[in-house]
């Protein structure tokens, strides 16, 4: 079978464009996935985030020992420097990631107007401050329904990645 260049031109033509319009989907479906997974990252964050203050709370003891210890003080047996090395990066990280999620809070809390932080004592009192409130108590200290605090929750979290990822989190419309 022979075509005309005409023919071959049109084909090549519409194997362009559908080549196109599938490559522009796979990236807005990637898109839509990377700002599923940064609101997933930050809702894990935010649930974690008292074990972390906790556990930060023993780490900065431990970490000004380590620094202060001498070779001689090791068990060199159970314990080798890379492995001190590596516990130590290990606690850094969980400290800083400490100071990252405080400092975004406070952030999102100077972001918000005077109508808006109701929605930043939602999200504080369900994560953030050292007692851990159920939905049904922050409803009652708040004066509001359960439904509104899952709204005010969900509306918090949703202005989060701005605040966490910059303008990277930001999806522009073509």
């Amino acid at each position: 079978m022979n075509l005309t260049d005409e023919q071959l031109k049109f084909i090549t033509e519409v194997a362009s464009e559908q080549a196109i319009m599938a490559y522009k989907e796979n990236e807005q479906k990637r898109e839509v996935a990377k700002q599923d997974h940064r609101l997933h990252n930050i809702k894990l964050l935010l649930k974690n985030y008292r074990a972390l203050v906790l556990h930060c709370e023993e780490l900065k003891d431990e970490l000004e020992e380590f620094d202060e210890m001498s070779i001689q003080e090791l068990d060199i047996e159970t314990i080798n420097i890379e492995s001190i090395e590596s516990i130590k990066r290990s606690k850094r990280k969980s400290i800083s990631m400490v100071y990252f999620i405080q400092g975004k809070m406070e952030a999102y809390k100077r972001s918000c107007n005077e109508n808006e932080l109701k929605y930043y004592h939602v999200l504080e009192k369900r994560y953030l401050s050292s007692t851990k409130y159920t939905i049904a108590q922050i409803a009652e200290l708040e004066n509001i329904d359960e439904r509104t605090v899952h709204r005010y929750l969900k509306k918090a979290i949703e202005d989060l990645p701005v605040i966490f990822f910059g303008v990277s989190a930001i999806r522009f419309e073509n």
